[in-house]
């Protein structure tokens, strides 16, 4: 059973979905893009310089919780995050849902893209920044960062933070002042891949 609440897809009257960063982004006069009806910033200006650690808006991922998590969900670019034995969460390309959702079988789907903000840290310097943001030591785990509740995923050497879309750009503006500190800086979803485990 698949419920599409909060689901970008299932919105009416062909408007582009934006993120909860989409103003703070347009403050650094971020060129935006659309990409599987998102607005989606690809590239943000002085971004080449941020040699230490880039941050960028991977909100645009489409997001499925499963009930109970049960077996996991595989695919090219999935990421399956097991929050407990009753909820699972998957995080894929929007090219991805529907192969996603093919795998849930008879567990109860909700499609929550619309419910949850993803900030990427990548970067040599992406973990000192993540240290600075929360006391979490392992991932993927859930619990306060920068104050209010998300999760931490890791994929590949770079850190997918989770939160609440209403705290989203909050936690931007945290992240960002954290990584400035250290050379580094807000970059584009396309800026993102060219550090190590970057890879969107």
């Amino acid at each position: 059973m698949t419920h599409a609440f909060l689901s970008v897809d299932a919105a009416s009257g062909g408007a582009l979905a934006r993120s909860a960063i989409d103003r703070a982004q347009r403050d650094l006069s971020a060129i935006f893009e659309e990409r599987d009806g998102w607005l989606v910033a690809v590239t943000i200006p002085g971004e080449d310089e941020h040699e230490a650690v880039g941050v960028a808006d991977l909100s645009a991922m489409t997001k499925i919780e499963v009930r109970p998590a049960g077996a996991a969900i595989e695919g090219d670019g999935v990421v399956w995050y097991p929050i407990s034995e009753r909820r699972g969460l998957v995080l894929c390309p929007p090219s991805q849902g529907d192969a996603v959702r093919g795998q849930v079988g008879d567990r109860f789907s909700l499609d929550v893209t619309g419910a949850w903000s993803v900030i990427g840290l990548a970067g040599p310097e992406a973990e000192t920044v993540l240290r600075r943001m929360t006391h979490l030591h392992h991932f993927p785990s859930g619990g306060e960062i920068a104050h209010v509740q998300g999760h931490v995923l890791e994929r590949d050497g770079a850190y997918w933070i989770l939160v609440a879309q209403e705290y989203g750009q909050y936690v931007w503006d945290v992240a960002v002042d954290r990584a400035s500190a250290l050379g580094g800086g807000a970059v584009g979803v396309d800026g993102l891949a060219r550090y190590r485990g970057g890879a969107k």
